[in-house]
């Protein structure tokens, strides 16, 4: 009776990582192949029961697969894929908190103490002592989204001392009692004109999709600023852009794009008042996020093993683990 089989195609994993992974699998009778080759994984998958990889085109190719754990919290990219299968779709949300939150700080105080600007003053050789900057302190920050990564941010914002946190969140509740105050996503509209700092980090859903569009990005006060780190789709691009060249807007910081690759012509790169990085956020660069990555992936096994349920699995109606 031939081994059950795990394919493992996550390239940032540490040589001791693999060892553990490959151990744990052992001990449950699963021959693990490793494959940082797309194209070789691809032939690997075909006989997989369980797949440990952000690639979602390699579901198409996987005739036995049981089982897909992405280390990405994403999962919008792997849902058609999964949709109707009987394959069982687990995700890494909870390992990109602290990483990302760190990045929302960092965006955050520098859209608000005027960095750019600074940035071009240092380039141009002008010294300027006088720029109108903004304060976390005392602001009203609004949270977007209140899973990992919103909950990690909060934690952080608070040490600013801002006069009010407000969490969105689709089921109305204050996870650890980190929010001043919770409103559900379809109360958004009450909140909005009442926020200084708005922190997307929400996931690409029904819901979601296009929730920030013009209308409710004018209802923001004009020295507001939105940082967004979840999906690109979830506001209006367009609209944002116009508004920060407008004037209409305090200033942006974003990570996520309706289209990534963002096009090299794209207006965004030089829209003023606009921080941009490239989906690098999270991303597997923080040694501690893999690591964390892997925890997640190895508890799950065990529960897979041993016919327990796992935790990350995710809702395939609802587009996130809805733990």
């Amino acid at each position: 009776m031939s081994r059950r089989k795990l394919l493992v195609s996550f390239p940032p994993l540490t040589g001791g990582q693999r060892d553990r992974i490959q151990k744990l699998a052992l001990a449950h009778d699963f021959d693990t192949v490793f494959c940082d080759d797309p194209g070789l994984a691809e032939a690997e998958v075909a006989d997989a029961e369980v797949l440990f990889s952000f690639n979602s085109s390699l579901v198409k190719n996987a005739k036995n697969l049981k089982w897909v754990c992405t280390p990405s919290a994403g999962v919008d990219h792997f849902l058609d894929k999964v949709r109707d299968t009987g394959i069982t779709l687990t995700c890494s949300s909870g390992a990109y908190g602290v990483t990302i939150a760190e990045h929302i700080v960092m965006m955050t105080l520098e859209i608000m103490r005027r960095r750019p600007d600074y940035i071009r003053l240092k380039e141009e050789r002008q010294w300027e002592q006088h720029l109108p900057v903004r304060s976390l302190f005392g602001s009203r920050v609004t949270f977007a989204g209140t899973g990992d990564i919103g909950n990690e941010t909060a934690v952080r914002i608070r040490g600013f001392m801002p006069s009010c946190m407000t969490g969105v969140n689709r089921r109305g509740h204050n996870p650890d009692n980190i929010y001043d105050r919770i409103v559900t996503l379809d109360r958004i509209d009450e909140v909005l004109p009442e926020t200084d700092v708005l922190i997307l980090s929400l996931p690409a859903t029904a819901e979601t999709i296009g929730l920030l569009n013009r209308d409710r990005l004018q209802k923001l006060p004009k020295d507001s600023y939105i940082i967004n780190v979840g999906r690109g789709n979830v506001l209006d691009e367009k609209a944002l852009e116009q508004m920060l060249r407008a004037g209409q807007i305090g200033g942006a910081a974003l990570d996520v794009f309706e289209k990534e690759p963002l096009d090299k012509d794209s207006t965004l790169w030089d829209c003023p008042r606009l921080i941009l990085t490239t989906h690098a956020a999270g991303n597997w660069t923080l040694p501690h996020t893999v690591e964390k990555i892997v925890n997640l992936f190895a508890d799950d096994f065990e529960n897979y093993c041993s016919g327990k349920k796992m935790r990350q699995i995710v809702d395939i109606d609802a587009g996130y683990n809805v733990r």
